[in-house]
């Protein structure tokens, strides 16, 4: 091994102006022919050399060492040997500067396997013409960056990874790092099962060009954030080729330009090359090409908006997202240039030769090992150039040049001024027998601004409405994370903690239903709150908040896995020793506090983003003291004069707090907002022009009393008030309500709704609302009422508006529970339901149990019929109930009828996708609804056995004997049972070679 440290003099020799090489892509690329957002990672641009020399695992000399020791100082590294080189995982973390520059490899090149190579946090990185191939010895993924910026990989060959081929991803997906990758010619293929995935490429800014995916089960690749996705090849995707988002809620905004989708066997849906898109995943799509017909002859058709999965469609916009462009081919002339020239092509190897044609000839498929392609293919080794100086640069080269092949230094001198260092002259040279010939290796002239993803919308902090519950009052949850309100909607209070309660409001349905298995006598029976797992992202420290109405033991169960634990939880709450566990494997540690009554408690982040979320459950102490028996009177709210508002009231005996409750126009559902010892409150938190509605509970050691009446006040700013609404309209008058609409008035904050009797009467306030509009749910039948509105402006409330006149129907009659609910339609997929129309039914609630967990509503329908299409094929069965809708509230629910899930419908076309004398690859349409796939073979006439279980719709039989018969068949499994076996398949093993 020899390392030769750059020095600041050889550093100085290229710090050049930097002279724009075209309008938009103003830095120098990374070397002639990178294009994209990662074109300008300067890598090892102007430092020291390393040459790898050795083949074993770690020390001197090593692909390990080489990456792992790099210091402060840019790094190429180059190499001495050729051939496979097996590593050890190596993560490279916070590094910056490396080239790895396998062009330099002698004879046919160097290929990494048997481990990971992870960069973490680390930049300005160039990787040219490697071979990443891990083998059956590890589940992991061939290459992954995480957190990464300034990246191009360029002709590099990745393939039989366990996990993904090559993932480029942020860790934290609300503030994405990895920005301004490239990913170029390359080959991403040959996944192994059972996973078989090409690859995360997700947030943010990557560009991905004149690359190959084959023979990948999913994700090729899975997309989110920007990406750039032009003039690629996809062939023999199995499940999924381009994955738009997923089900993942982050932003995605993608050019699908100029590529070609080449359905191979194991393609489910050859038809479909943009899939499992969502509303959050904007695409733009233009020039692709898709041959679906598997008919040995590449002759694919723009498909336009029909290449987008129709059942999960992403959002097609009209304009192309405006990214740092490639030079860009019409897909039929890329196909051709990328299959020519993809892959660490300076030298192929018989893998990425094997590849590529069977993309030409549409014939290959997804394997389970890379024994089923014949493994490492030999590799020459070669013989390395002289390099006396160790300067990464061969001593001929340097002659021809008038460089000094002993003057080490002359490595980072810049002798033509292209600004490229002389060592990088060499390997650009080495390296450009990749590329087609008169390929352009200049970035395309753009003077554009690239598009810049719009700012997240704020969470929102809180649902619309507290929880309560009997101990637990006005539960707040503000869940900091990108999906924070979803998740918040999904907590809520439970009653009876018991063994078999459902974990998480997140996790109640299908393979993802947590149940308890275990919950100690303490915690069994309580009032608990049930949060999301997802709400285990939030960073926030208030991502729970309530009050206790009376003395209370507060207990916090906290996921074993989580180191340290978070100073909110320590802090406060000490360990009891016990232990709650799921049936997912899920270990919660209970955590205990006792509190008196009028506390407010406060829960923060999870402090693990990757396990399960905590939940809490109080058990109030009251013993032998009696609730507070007198609620507070005589409450009163003013307007200050320093724009507060002041309540005050008179205390009951035996209170210990007070809990002051707040309601107002945009916050109608009164919270608690405080807890005081005293009988008076200021309230500094209001807004001029906002109506506040106040009422006050007594608490003590023994429970609270009543609530107070309720007070109310205004506070203004001395401006103008805003006129009343002129146009007041009824816009609907039913029986026990009527709706009024009115527009917006200019400086308006709230407005208030007023009613009389139609035949005389002062008008009384109903409330105060934030928008135009309201439902007067109040409203008595066969009854007329005036109505008028005011404006509530931070000047004041107007006088009110000319009145309207309503008249309400006549009475209803309550709706009764639906009759005769039946399932009409079963399948493995969905259930139909239908039933007797009801008399005055406006709409119909449908609930869902499974498993015998709570009934909760699944849907809402004005028909009387509903298909549900969210089953799950790993629930046997599941119980629904209906109940009918009208002004006067639901009915009872209808008698249960239980739908037991069908079994699957049996795979057809079974077929062969590889072959070998001791294997065979089995191939199959799913026919849908199945959890797996157990495969049955006979040989000779003998009974069928099961030799495997596959989850997805191609799998490997190993084992078998070269020059026989046998006979397969495939059945489907779910919850319900197995399928009818597919049609038979007779194969005959090919005779071993000699």
């Amino acid at each position: 091994m020899a390392i030769a440290a750059g020095t600041a003099a050889a550093l100085a020799a290229v710090a050049v102006p930097a002279a724009p090489a075209s309008a938009g892509y103003d830095a120098l690329p990374a070397f002639p022919g990178a294009e994209g957002f990662g074109y300008a990672a300067t890598g090892g641009r102007g430092g020291e050399v390393y040459h790898v020399t050795s083949k074993e695992l770690t020390g001197p000399g090593t692909f390990h060492d080489a990456l792992t020791t790099a210091g402060d100082t840019p790094r190429t590294v180059v190499f001495e040997i050729a051939g496979d080189v097996e590593i050890p995982q190596i993560v490279v973390r916070d590094k910056h500067g490396i080239t790895i520059a396998g062009q330099t490899a002698p004879g046919d090149g160097v290929t990494i396997k048997g481990n990971t190579v992870r960069f973490v946090d680390s930049s300005d990185v160039v990787i040219r013409n490697m071979r990443f191939r891990l083998g059956s010895g590890s589940t992991d993924d061939a290459m992954y960056l995480e957190d990464c910026q300034d990246v191009v990989i360029d002709h590099s060959s990745f393939s039989w990874a366990g996990d993904e081929v090559l993932s480029i991803k942020s860790k934290d997906y609300e503030n994405p790092k990895s920005k301004n990758i490239t990913v170029q010619w390359s080959i991403m293929s040959e996944g192994r099962l059972t996973h078989s995935m090409g690859g995360l490429v997700e947030m943010n800014t990557i560009s991905m060009h004149h690359n190959l995916y084959a023979h990948n089960n999913d994700r090729n690749p899975k997309t989110k954030g920007v990406m750039d996705f032009v003039n690629n090849v996809v062939y023999n995707w199995g499940d999924f080729p381009y994955v738009a988002g997923g089900e993942s809620g982050t932003k995605g905004y993608g050019n699908v330009v100029g590529n070609y989708f080449v359905a191979g066997v194991n393609s489910a849906n050859p038809t479909a090359a943009v899939v499992r898109g969502n509303e959050n995943y904007q695409v733009f799509l233009d020039d692709n090409r898709i041959d679906s017909d598997r008919d040995g002859v590449l002759n694919g058709k723009d498909t336009g908006s029909g290449m987008i999965e129709a059942a999960r469609p992403a959002v097609r916009v009209p304009e192309r997202f405006e990214y740092p462009p490639v030079h860009t081919q019409s897909p039929r002339r890329a196909l051709g240039l990328t299959l020519d020239h993809a892959g660490a092509s300076v030298v192929r190897d018989a893998v990425d030769e094997r590849v590529v044609d069977s993309v030409r000839e549409q014939s290959g498929a997804i394997i389970g090992d890379e024994s089923d392609v014949g493994g490492y293919p030999e590799l020459d080794e070669g013989t390395p150039a002289p390099d006396a100086d160790r300067d990464g640069m061969a001593d001929g080269w340097e002659r021809a040049r008038g460089l000094d092949p002993t003057d080490a230094e002359d490595r980072n001198g810049d002798d033509d001024g292209d600004r490229y260092t002389n060592l990088e002259e060499y390997l650009n040279e080495l390296a450009a027998p990749g590329f087609p010939k008169g390929y352009p290796m200049t970035p395309v002239d753009w003077s554009g601004e690239a598009f810049e993803p719009p700012a997240p919308e704020a969470p929102e902090a809180a649902p619309a409405a507290s929880l309560n519950g009997d101990a637990i009052r006005s539960a707040v949850v503000t869940d900091s994370s990108s999906n924070g309100a979803a998740n918040a909607a999904l907590w809520s209070i439970q009653q009876n903690l018991q063994v078999g309660d459902y974990v998480a409001g997140d996790r109640t349905t299908g393979s993802k239903a947590y149940r308890f298995t275990a919950v100690p006598d303490r915690l069994q029976g309580l009032e608990w709150v049930r949060s999301a797992v997802e709400s285990r992202g939030a960073t926030n420290d208030d991502l729970l908040s309530f009050y206790l109405p009376v003395d209370a033991d507060v207990y916090v169960a906290h996921d074993t896995r989580i180191s340290p634990r978070p100073a909110w939880l320590t802090d406060v709450y000490e360990p009891t020793g016990d232990t709650v566990t799921d049936d997912h494997g899920g270990e919660w540690d209970v955590f205990t506090a006792h509190l008196p009554a009028g506390s407010r408690v406060v829960t923060g982040a999870n402090g693990g983003g990757t396990v399960l979320n905590y939940f809490v459950a109080v058990d109030p102490s009251a013993g032998d003291d009696e609730p507070v028996a007198t609620a507070p009177a005589d409450v009163r709210a003013e307007a200050s004069e320093d724009s507060a508002i002041d309540v005050g009231w008179t205390g009951s005996d035996g209170a210990t707090a007070y809990l002051v409750e707040r309601a107002s126009s945009s916050e109608p559902a009164m919270r608690v907002v405080a807890s005081t010892a005293d009988t008076t409150f200021r309230d500094a938190d209001v807004e001029p022009g906002v109506p506040y509605r106040y009422r006050v509970t007594a608490v003590g050691p023994g429970g609270a009393s009543a609530a107070s009446d309720a007070a109310s006040a205004l506070v203004t700013s001395g401006s103008t008030t805003a006129p009343a609404p002129g146009d007041l309209d009824v816009t609907a008058q039913r029986s026990y309500s009527v709706d009024l609409g009115w527009s917006a008035v200019e400086g308006a904050t709230a407005y208030g709704v007023y009613r009389a009797p139609a035949d005389g009467g002062d008008l009384e306030l109903l409330g105060h609302v934030a928008d135009p509009g309201y439902t007067d749910d109040t409203a008595e039948p066969s009854t007329a009422y005036r109505y008028a509105v005011t404006t509530v402006s931070p000047g004041g409330e107007s006088e009110p508006s000319a009145d309207v006149s309503a008249a309400t129907s006549g009475p209803l009659d309550p709706v009764v529970a639906p009759g005769q609910v039946r399932a009409t339609d079963v399948t493995a997929a969905a259930f139909t339901l239908d039933w007797e129309p009801v008399d005055g039914a406006e709409t119909y609630q449908v609930y869902r149990r499974d498993g015998g967990g709570a009934f909760a509503p699944v849907g809402t329908t004005t028909e009387p019929g509903f298909t549900d299409d969210t089953i799950s094929a790993s629930v046997a069965s599941y119980d629904y109930a209906v109940a009918a809708v009208n002004e006067l509230g639901e009915s009872e629910r209808s008698a249960t009828v239980t739908v037991p899930l069908p079994v699957p419908a049996p795979p057809t076309d079974l077929r062969v996708g590889l072959q070998g004398a001791t294997y065979t690859g089995l191939v199959w349409t799913a026919g849908g609804g199945a959890t797996e796939y157990r495969v049955l073979r006979s040989a000779a006439g003998g009974e069928p056995e099961e030799v495997g279980v596959a989850k997805v719709h191609t799998t490997y039989d190993r084992g078998l004997e070269p020059g026989t018969a046998y006979t397969y068949r495939v059945v489907a499994v779910n919850a319900a049972g197995t399928s009818e076996p597919s049609a038979a398949l007779d194969v005959t093993t090919p005779p071993a070679s000699r």
